[in-house]
């Protein structure tokens, strides 16, 4: 499991110093520049698709002192999250869209590292951005900053991530060069990619073993697969509140592109649809008074798109799939570590196959 108690601090601190001095050197900024990376820690909620650390970075090229928050991505160093994931595909999105001025609120972004003999394996820095994040355990939904929001708050908070959602589809990803998101040997871009990966993905994750909720959601998905109409778009892929920096309820920055790719809007619209169910009919609570209802938001992102959102129930139904397949693997990596016991049925019964199974009325998992 990826985690900054697997390293020491201290090292990591000189580690870093280092290598910021070089690049500092190499940069321009001579060798009279001195850094010091210090206070080294890794957030409350460090995932397993990337390490992250986070560190204050205090520099001195005899102008006075200069100090900042600086956050490091690190590549997994143990386990995969993701099928055919590349550690390196979410920086060269945003480094793309920061480049290409598309005003979507990113972290400004440092270098990235490709060489492992500083951390062992590649990593790239960005600048903290002041906010807060919505967490995901426990969810938003029941503690914390967001439901303790007033109604006007709250709908700020909807409503602007649904506008920055609405700026990633506007990106003209031909023109900044991102045709590379597209994979070919898994047929168009849009939706047959995805479907295709997410069955390569879900029999990867399986091993064989069939998981109930999850065939006979796929046997639904293959039969309500829609034909799309018009061209692909950006797709974030990892579209929610809780990837999003938040300063005052406003969107100031776009996080997690490791699951960027091209498709239509309503894939992300979806996405974030339906986390927006599972943290609150999935768990049993209310949503947050202020946030837009779901026929409000389709009302408003079909003006923004100039056409009617087409097929966004099965683009839900697949955003809970997909969530089901990486809480399956997840399960499999937390037995792995000893976090889970072996005999677990985190892979089967959880959060997403029992939204599932209320969504298309199917048999309750576990």
């Amino acid at each position: 499991m990826p985690d900054i108690d697997h390293r020491d601090p201290s090292e990591v601190a000189s580690i870093l110093s280092q290598w910021l001095a070089e690049k500092a050197e190499q940069g321009g900024a001579g060798r009279g520049t001195r850094i010091e990376v210090f206070d080294v820690q890794s957030p409350e909620t460090n995932g397993f698709s990337n390490e992250t650390i986070m560190c204050r970075v205090r520099a001195d090229s005899g102008d006075g002192p200069t100090e900042k928050r600086l956050v490091v991505r690190v590549a997994p160093t143990k386990h995969l999250l993701f099928l055919d994931a590349d550690f390196s595909s979410q920086y060269s999105v945003m480094r793309t869209l920061a480049e290409g001025e598309t005003g979507i609120p990113l972290p400004q972004l440092g270098w990235y590292e490709e060489d492992p003999r500083y951390l062992g394996v590649p990593f790239f820095t960005m600048d903290h951005v002041e906010g807060q994040v919505p967490a995901d355990n426990l969810p938003y939904t029941l503690e914390g900053w967001v439901i303790e929001g007033t109604p006007e708050q709250q709908a700020r908070m909807w409503w602007s991530g649904i506008d920055a959602l609405a700026a990633v589809h506007r990106v003209d990803w031909t023109a900044l060069g991102l045709g590379w998101l597209s994979d070919p040997r898994r047929g168009r871009p849009g939706i047959e990619q995805h479907m295709a990966y997410y069955r390569d993905f879900y029999h990867w994750v399986a091993k064989g073993t069939p998981i109930a909720t999850l065939d006979a959601t796929w046997a639904w998905l293959v039969a309500h697969q829609p034909e799309e109409v018009g061209e692909v778009t950006l797709s974030w892929g990892d579209s929610r509140i809780g990837n999003i920096i938040w300063d005052d309820f406003e969107c100031a920055a776009v996080l997690d592109w490791e699951m960027a790719g091209l498709g239509q809007p309503e894939m992300d619209l979806g996405w974030w649809l339906y986390f927006d169910l599972q943290f609150s009919d999935g768990l049993g609570v209310p949503r947050p008074a202020g946030f837009g209802s779901h026929e409000e938001t389709i009302d408003h992102y079909a003006e923004v798109l100039g056409r009617p959102l087409r097929d966004l129930f099965f683009y839900e139904v697949f955003a809970g799939f997909r969530f089901a397949v990486v809480m399956a693997r997840l399960a499999d990596l937390l037995v792995g570590s000893d976090t889970l016991p072996g005999d677990s049925d985190m892979a089967t019964n959880n959060l997403a196959t029992q939204l599932l199974a209320k969504m298309l009325d199917l048999p309750a998992p576990g």
